[in-house]
């Protein structure tokens, strides 16, 4: 994997930047700087091991030619009864909402 190789380019980048970061001078910037860079190899070798997990580990989706159950339009059709209007803007409401659709009102 071409990733892998950047990924090994860039840790070997940043443990050299450590061994320059032991060069500073001062004793609080060399501390800061050198625990920034080992953060940084930590994360990036915890990435390289959360990649390599992940190509580990089979796709659980199923790619099918035709479709498991074929979807008939003509048997969905859409319920829905006007059984009054709502006291509060007087949109239509339906049977199966306790409360107005349009401004939330409970009837």
């Amino acid at each position: 994997m071409k990733a892998d190789g950047e990924l090994d380019r860039f840790q070997r980048w940043l443990q050299s930047r450590l061994a320059d970061a032991e060069k500073i001078e001062s004793d609080d910037e060399r501390i800061r700087t050198s625990n920034q860079i080992q953060n940084a190899i930590q994360e990036c070798i915890n990435y390289k091991q959360a990649v390599n997990v992940h190509q580990s580990v089979a796709n659980p989706f199923v790619m099918r030619d035709q479709p498991v159950r074929p979807v008939n339009e003509s048997e969905v059709k859409p319920v829905s009864s006007v059984t009054g209007m709502c006291t509060n803007c007087e949109a239509d409401l339906t049977e199966d909402l306790e409360f107005c659709p349009l401004c939330g009102e409970f009837q």
